[in-house]
C-alpha cells in the first residue's frame, strides 16, 4: 500500500497545482469577476503576471529605440527611390546609400537580438532569481573567454597544418601531432562545454530547490551510477560468457539460456533502479519545494482513501458477479438485477466522490501550502 500511495505523490501534486487544484464545477462561477481572490492572487499567476509586466516594460524601452532606426531605414529607401530616378543614377551615392542601407539592417537587428535577450533574462530572473542568472552568465562569460582561447590555438593549428602541406618534403610527422593536439583541443572544448552545461543546469536546481535537495538528488545518482555500473559490468561478462559459449561444440543452449535470462533480469532490476532514482529525484523536489509535512499529509489522506476506495471496488466486483450469474440463470429474475444494477451505479458514485474528495483535500493541502510559502 505504502509504495502505491508514495508513487502517487508526483502526479498528484503536479496535477493539482496546473489543473484542478482552482477548477470549480460550476463553470459560470469560474469567472475573473466570480472567483474567490485566494484564486486569483495565485502564486503562479503572480509569477506570470510579473514575467508579463517585465516584459512589457523591456519591449516599451527597446520600442522607440527600434521605432527610430525603422523611421530612418524608411527615409533612407525613399532617398534611394528618388535617386534612383535621376539619369544617369550617381552610383557613387547610390553605393554610400546602399552601405548606409545595410549597417542600418545590421544595427536594427542587432537592437532586436539586444531586446531578445533582455526578454530571456527576464524571464530567467523570474524564475530563478538575479543572484542565480548573474552564476549562469559569470560561468558562461568564463567559458567563452576559454572558448576563445581554444579555438584561437585550433586555428594556429590548422594554419601550420596548411603551410607544412606546401613545404617538399611535406613533414607528415609534424603535421600528424598537430592534427593530433587540434583533436585533443576539440576533446577539451566539448569536455568544457559539457560542464558548463552541467553547471547551469545545477545553479537552477540550487535555486529552485536548495542546495541540501541538489545535494541529496547527486547523492542518490551517484549511488545509481555505481550500481549501474556494478550490474552493466557483469552483463558485459554474460554476453562474453555467452559468446564463448557458442563457440563450442556442441553448444551448450541450456546454459546459454541460464545466461540469458540472468541477463534480462539484471537489466529489469536496472530499469527498476533507474524508476525508484526518478520517483526518489522527485520526491526529494517535492520535499523541498512543499516541505515534508505536505508530502507526508497528502500520502497520509492517499492511504487513508485507497483503503476507501479498494473497499468499494471489492463490493463493486462482488456485485458484478452476482449480476452475471443472474444473467446467466434463465428466466433472469429482472427485479434482482435491477436492484444489483442499482447497487453498482450507487458504488460507482461512491467511488468517483471519494476521488473527487481527495483530490479536493489534495488541492486544499498543497493551497495553503503554498500561499503560506508566499505570504
Amino acid at each position: 500500500m505504502k509504495r502505491f500511495v508514495s508513487s502517487l505523490v508526483t502526479a498528484a501534486l503536479v496535477f493539482s497545482v496546473t489543473a484542478s487544484a482552482f477548477a470549480l464545477e460550476d463553470p459560470v462561477q469560474n469567472e475573473i469577476y466570480n472567483k474567490p481572490v485566494t484564486q486569483i492572487i495565485h502564486p503562479k499567476y503572480v509569477e506570470s503576471l510579473v514575467e508579463r509586466k517585465e516584459v512589457e516594460e523591456i519591449r516599451a524601452a527597446y520600442k522607440e529605440d527600434i521605432a527610430k532606426l525603422e523611421e530612418e531605414h524608411k527615409a533612407l529607401h525613399e532617398e534611394m527611390k528618388a535617386l534612383e530616378k535621376v539619369k544617369p543614377v550617381d552610383e557613387e551615392a547610390m553605393a554610400a546609400l546602399r552601405e548606409e542601407d545595410k549597417a542600418l539592417k545590421d544595427e536594427i537587428k542587432a537592437k532586436r537580438d539586444e531586446l531578445n535577450k533582455a526578454i530571456e533574462r527576464v524571464k530567467e530572473v523570474v524564475k530563478y532569481g538575479e543572484a542565480a542568472v548573474a552564476e549562469i552568465e559569470k560561468a558562461q562569460a568564463d567559458f567563452a573567454k576559454e572558448e576563445s582561447e581554444i579555438r584561437g590555438r585550433i586555428e594556429e593549428i590548422r594554419a601550420e597544418i596548411e603551410a607544412l602541406k606546401k613545404e617538399d618534403p611535406v613533414d607528415e610527422e609534424a603535421i600528424a601531432k598537430l592534427k593530433e593536439e587540434e583533436k585533443a583541443l576539440n576533446d577539451e572544448l566539448r569536455v568544457k562545454r559539457d560542464a558548463l552545461n552541467k553547471s547551469i543546469e545545477r545553479i537552477k536546481l540550487v535555486a529552485k530547490y536548495g542546495e541540501a535537495a541538489v545535494a541529496e538528488i547527486e547523492k542518490a545518482q551517484a549511488d545509481f551510477a555505481k550500481e549501474e555500473s556494478e550490474i552493466r559490468g557483469r552483463i558485459e561478462e554474460i554476453r562474453a560468457e555467452i559468446e564463448a559459449l557458442k563457440k563450442e561444440d556442441p553448444v551448450d543452449e541450456e546454459a546459454i539460456a541460464k545466461l540469458k535470462e540472468e541477463e534480462k533480469a539484471l537489466n529489469e532490476e536496472l530499469k527498476d533502479k533507474r524508476d525508484a532514482l526518478k520517483e526518489q529525484i522527485d520526491r526529494i523536489k517535492l520535499v523541498a519545494e512543499y516541505g515534508n509535512d505536505v508530502i507526508a499529509k497528502i500520502e497520509e489522506q492517499q492511504a487513508l482513501f485507497a483503503e476507501k476506495i479498494a473497499a468499494l471496488e471489492e463490493k463493486k466486483n462482488e456485485v458484478k458477479e452476482e449480476l452475471k450469474k443472474l444473467r446467466e440463470t434463465k428466466p433472469v429474475d429482472k427485479e434482482a438485477v435491477d436492484e444489483l444494477t442499482k447497487q453498482e451505479k450507487s458504488l460507482n458514485d461512491q467511488i468517483k466522490t471519494e476521488k473527487e474528495t481527495l483530490q479536493t483535500i489534495i488541492d486544499d493541502i498543497i493551497y495553503n501550502a503554498i500561499t503560506k510559502k508566499e505570504a
